[in-house]
């Protein structure tokens, strides 16, 4: 899924639940245009199914709703865009595998979809087809969603994670799953974080690389292939400025703009 500097949205691959949002179950191997809207301010792409905000802070998404990932009220498959709510003040948004993580203007967390794993955070086992408020806190500011876990960091600096947790993907020193938020260590300088399936990456405020979770393909980076269910630090490197996973890989980019990768 794409954007142009117009506004404009595009999208190509695979179709077979109507991620691209272009009406059919067609898969594209060629950009195509979605709709006709020059609105559009941001996308992102989960396992089968896709949101994006428009300017004007309303929130739209198609695709894979078998477990009401979209945040419609409904669920089954939706080949074309739609509203998610009526709200105006979505901020930022991440998708798991089958659920979804987004922050509003006012801080507050939200999610939906699949939560057999507790990975919504609202204290329930229980799958969630509209968005639902993540306890009363007001500054949440970064999220990222793994498979079945979620991971958050606070404006001061504290880590948050939920969700599955059956290879310490968590970080909190158990394998036990979580449905609801829980601190991570005591530390309150972490800056960013992201979410292989079962892995977990972050970077301090002093640019140090950490990493938990799964790590049979050496995703983790810390030179093994066994699991850690607590962060353990990656090298010795002050200067990681991003990270990303994939499902079994792991990619970082350092503040001189060089890129690494592992797994």
């Amino acid at each position: 899924i794409a954007l142009k500097s117009d506004g404009t949205l595009y999208a190509w691959g695979w179709n077979q639940a109507g991620q691209l949002g272009d009406g059919t179950v067609i898969n594209k191997n060629t950009p195509i245009k979605i709709g006709t809207d020059s609105d559009w301010g941001s996308v992102i792409a989960g396992f089968r199914h896709s949101f994006a905000l428009k300017t004007d802070g309303t929130l739209f998404a198609w695709g894979d709703n078998d477990d009401g990932q979209l945040g419609d009220g409904t669920n089954g498959i939706k080949t074309n865009s739609l509203q998610v709510g009526d709200s105006d003040d979505w901020q930022s948004l991440v998708a798991g595998t089958s659920h979804t993580i987004a922050i509003k203007s006012d801080t507050t967390l939200w999610t939906w979809g699949y939560n057999w794993n507790g990975q919504l955070g609202d204290e329930t086992f229980a799958e969630k087809d509209s968005p639902v408020q993540i306890g009363t806190a007001s500054d949440w500011q970064f999220v990222a969603g793994g498979h079945h876990h979620t991971i958050a960091i606070k404006s001061e600096g504290s880590l948050w994670a939920w969700g599955t947790n059956g290879q310490g993907q968590l970080g909190d020193g158990t394998n036990d799953d979580k449905n609801s938020p829980v601190k991570i260590g005591t530390e309150f300088n972490w800056k960013t974080v992201a979410s292989g399936a079962f892995h977990t990456l972050a970077i301090k405020t002093d640019g140090t690389l950490w990493a938990w979770g799964y790590n049979q393909y050496g995703q983790l980076g810390d030179g093994t292939n066994a699991n850690k269910n607590v962060p353990v630090q990656i090298g010795s490197a002050t200067d990681w400025e991003s990270v990303a996973a994939g499902e079994y890989h792991s990619l970082g980019i350092k503040t001189n703009g060089t890129l690494w990768a592992w797994g």
